[in-house]
């Protein structure tokens, strides 16, 4: 099909054609608006688990010990507690924060955040705003939190959080077990939360494809059904020009049987006519 067919046909399918693009902009606007609810902030930020008097600083304690219990930090920070504190902090609901940290399930020895025996629980927060993943470092005392927000500024307002969340969720359990100072565990930030945007161009590229998409399926099913109809009328059409052309044969025919069947039922038969009437004409002569 042509280009100037193509138009023709579309300028006569006006009202199919306007309904086909206005399907194409009501999914563009669903697509949109789906991706809108997927975090697009990022931030991260690290904390060390440490000692009153540093070891990292100091060379005669041991880190070893430390890396153990960051393993269990990063661990104890995705309870309910630990998030609370970290929700009041950041000023944002408990509700919209959720949380994940090393999985300790069979699926340890993967070493991932999560394997997919505990992926369940992650679709159940699919649709909160915040969330954060803890990861301990393998051979340090660190503790890697990684956090998804609305933006950038969102996530970074929620990792700032997490020192003073933790610190104080700490700080409750050593006054109450009455601690000592010299023993009791001490949180650090290595350095201020790094945010950025994530998904930036996602979002339009996912309008777009939607758009398009149903745009080229939509006008192609109305170019198909138009190419489909016309040739069905050009099929009838010869099919009623052979008809015609048919019937006329079949009414020479006709007309042709008729004429020698009388012929043959005259009491005159033609060469007798013709004798009889070339007789005068042999007598004048």
């Amino acid at each position: 099909m042509e280009i100037a067919e193509i138009i023709r046909v579309l300028r006569s399918r006006w009202k199919a054609t306007l309904a086909i693009v206005v399907l194409a902009l009501a999914a563009a606007f669903a697509v949109r608006a789906s991706v809108a609810s997927v975090p697009t902030g990022a931030a991260t930020v690290q904390i060390l688990v440490d000692s009153p008097d540093s070891a990292l600083a100091n060379l005669s304690q041991e880190t070893g010990p430390l890396t153990t219990r960051a393993s269990v930090f990063a661990q104890v920070m995705t309870s309910a507690a630990v998030l609370e504190d970290i929700a009041t902090k950041a000023g944002v609901p408990v509700a919209q924060i959720t949380a994940q940290g090393p999985y300790s399930g069979t699926g340890q020895p993967l070493d991932v955040v999560t394997p997919s025996e505990a992926r369940a629980n992650q679709l159940l927060a699919q649709t909160v705003k915040y969330r954060l993943t803890f990861l301990a470092q393998t051979d340090e005392p660190v503790v890697t939190a990684s956090v998804q927000g609305p933006n950038a500024a969102a996530a970074a307002r929620v990792a700032a959080s997490i020192l003073p969340g933790v610190q104080r969720y700490v700080a409750t359990l050593q006054q109450q077990s009455a601690t000592p100072a010299q023993h009791r565990v001490t949180i650090r930030e290595l350095g201020p939360p790094q945010a950025g945007a994530v998904n930036s161009s996602t979002r339009s590229t996912l309008t777009v494809a939607a758009f398009l998409g149903v745009l080229i399926i939509g006008l192609l099913a109305l170019l198909g059904v138009e190419s489909a109809r016309r040739r069905t009328r050009e099929r009838v059409a010869l099919e009623s020009e052979h008809a015609a052309d048919f019937g006329e044969l079949h009414l020479f025919a006709s007309d042709s049987a008729a004429s020698a069947s009388a012929a043959r039922n005259s009491p005159h038969p033609p060469s007798a006519v013709l004798s009889a009437g070339s007789a005068p004409a042999e007598r004048r002569r």
